[in-house]
């Protein structure tokens, strides 16, 4: 007998996701993200926390946002990534009652296939009074300050540090934050392959847009489905935790081959600072790397 399985976001998830990306396209609009990943951040952390979006995965008593439909809204968020740990808090304040009731912003010390099993990343962890959570689904449910640490070197966006602190995580925890993080770098793949169209239609090589070129446009084409795989497979992910370890690394390997091809696309424009493309791409990798920690910690 078949199985039906629902994938769509339900209500809540596709409201929420409506209208973050309302606040982000008022606050930021065509800005590009080289003018304020590193720099001026766009959006107040109040306007966010005054909305209540920060608790919008806290689950009381069967009501709340399912994993799926944090999937929309992480996918919206990712597609301009504000300097903002607004996925860390969601998630931390979604298993914790310590970051419910911490006033601010709270990050994670996650996993790294890079690091040594005592350190961790801390996305956003430079960030001025941002606690951390030291347990989620396990350990000791509390935030503390952030500690010292060195600067990560990819992902430039959220502004990280590299530590000798971890956060707790259980399994399912550490699976939802997988699940998020690759639907955040599924959001910055289509992006990038949105500013990758919008690129192939304006620039002209031989008195034609270059998206006029059949090269140009199987490379797109071949874009569009790495990102189409990469959504297929971490919304699998979402409603199936038996696979979404394993499906969100290939979702975001497929990400990783979008942003390359989006680059290319533009050529050596493609790899200047100005143009920003290269903050998706980063973002993409560390990702990758967390979600290799975490699937080797389960």
């Amino acid at each position: 007998m078949s199985v039906l399985i629902q994938t769509a976001a339900n209500e809540l998830g596709e409201l929420a996701a409506e209208a973050i990306g309302e606040l982000l396209e008022k606050t930021i609009g065509t800005q590009n993200i080289s003018t304020y990943a590193e720099q001026g951040v766009p959006l107040e952390w109040d306007l966010l926390a005054e909305g209540g979006w920060d608790l919008l995965g806290v689950v009381d008593e069967g009501e709340g946002a399912s994993l799926r439909d944090l999937v929309e809204v992480a996918q919206v968020w990712g597609s301009r990534l504000v300097p903002l740990p607004y996925l860390e808090t969601v998630i931390a304040k979604r298993h914790s009652s310590a970051a419910q009731e911490w006033e601010g912003p709270v990050t994670i010390a996650l996993p790294s296939a890079t690091l040594a099993a005592d350190s961790g990343y801390l996305p956003f962890g430079t960030m001025p009074g941002i606690g951390v959570a030291t347990g989620l689904g396990s350990g000791v449910d509390e935030i503390v300050a952030a500690p010292s640490g060195t600067a990560h070197r990819l992902d430039l966006a959220a502004r990280g540090i590299e530590a000798p602190m971890r956060t707790a995580l259980s399994s399912e925890v550490a699976r939802e934050v997988a699940v998020i993080s690759a639907a955040s770098s599924v959001g910055a793949a289509r992006r990038l392959l949105d500013l990758g169209v919008e690129f192939a239609k304006e620039r002209e090589q031989f008195g034609r847009p270059i998206g006029s070129f059949q090269a140009v446009k199987h490379h797109l084409a071949d874009a569009m489905i790495a990102v189409e795989e990469a959504d297929t497979t971490v919304i699998w992910g979402s409603l199936m935790p038996d696979e979404a370890m394993r499906g969100t690394e290939f979702a975001i390997s497929r990400c990783i081959d979008a942003a390359e091809i989006v680059l290319q696309v533009h050529g050596g424009l493609g790899f200047t600072w100005e143009l920003g493309l290269h903050f998706y791409l980063r973002h993409m990798l560390a990702t990758r790397e967390v979600v290799q920690g975490l699937r080797a910690g389960l």
